[in-house]
């Protein structure tokens, strides 16, 4: 009996494996029985088993295993070889980085105070404060002269806050002006050691110069050292008023404390607070003081 090719027509044997004319592979042999079977056979005609490799494997694969435990399997599979596909990928990161790359550098850039204040007077004088603030150790005790040294900086910046804007002082004021006892001490500013009672005086001096301030009539005699008579009553009650903290507590002054260019430059900030306070009293005039 003669069959034909299915790609040339070429007439062949039935038993043919392969055309004479074009090649075509017309039968495969079972690699079992040796049985010919069509090309596209799954299983041999004859014996029943697998044309294909990966057909027997399958089959040997379900003889071996029941549903249930192919399935448990083959998910046990896919989650380990997932598993080592990210393992992989995490230490091959690793190890294709830099040996200067694996440490963060830390880039090193001057901190910025950002001014507390809205006025412009304000806000000049705080930064001249914080240039000079720069140049010195805060840690240790302030002297005549830094107090001095703070006060120039505050006349520099504040301009006295009067009811006539157009008034013009004649001479410009120093800071040794306010000292205690008109600076009789000033003679060795550097080494003399800053007291609170003094710093409190000077502020209050300052304050009535640049804040236009007047001493209140009465007093509540708040701190209990300080004699009910006493001169320094009036000046650490006022500047406590106007948030200005120069005590060492709220009801204990400690007029013999030695300050450190820390508290100096607190107390030098509180003033620059009610500069400002004071300046918007003034424009708006309606406003409560207190408020």
């Amino acid at each position: 009996m003669r069959d034909f090719c299915p790609r040339c027509e070429t007439p062949i044997a039935s038993t043919a494996a392969l055309c004479p004319s074009c090649g075509y592979r017309v039968m495969v042999p079972c690699p079992t029985c040796g049985r010919p079977n069509v090309p596209q056979a799954m299983f041999c005609g004859g014996c029943g088993s697998g044309m294909h490799l990966t057909t027997r494997l399958r089959r040997r694969w379900e003889a071996m295993f029941s549903l249930p435990t192919r399935s448990r399997l083959k998910h046990l599979g896919g989650g380990f070889l997932f598993g080592s596909a990210l393992a992989l990928f995490a230490f091959g990161s690793m190890g294709m980085s830099r040996p200067e790359a694996l440490r963060v550098q830390p880039e090193w850039a001057p901190s910025r105070v950002e001014s507390p204040f809205a006025c412009r007077e304000a806000q000049t004088t705080f930064s001249r404060l914080g240039t000079w603030k720069a140049t010195q150790d805060m840690n240790r005790p302030a002297t005549l002269d830094d107090l001095v040294k703070v006060g120039n900086l505050l006349l520099q910046g504040c301009p006295p806050i009067t009811g006539d804007p157009t008034e013009v002082r004649g001479e410009a004021i120093e800071a040794r002006h306010f000292l205690p006892a008109g600076g009789a001490r000033a003679a060795d500013l550097g080494n003399t050691p800053l007291r609170r009672a003094e710093a409190a005086m000077f502020f209050y001096r300052l304050a009535a110069d640049r804040l236009a301030l007047t001493a209140p009539e009465e007093t509540v005699y708040r701190f209990a050292d300080i004699p009910r008579y006493h001169s320094l009553n009036v000046p650490a009650e006022l500047l406590e008023t106007i948030g200005i903290r120069i005590a060492r507590e709220p009801e204990v002054f400690g007029g013999e404390d030695h300050l450190t260019l820390a508290d100096l430059s607190d107390v030098a900030t509180d003033f620059l607070k009610a500069y400002e306070d004071r300046l918007k009293m003034k424009a708006f005039s309606s406003l409560d003081p207190a408020s």
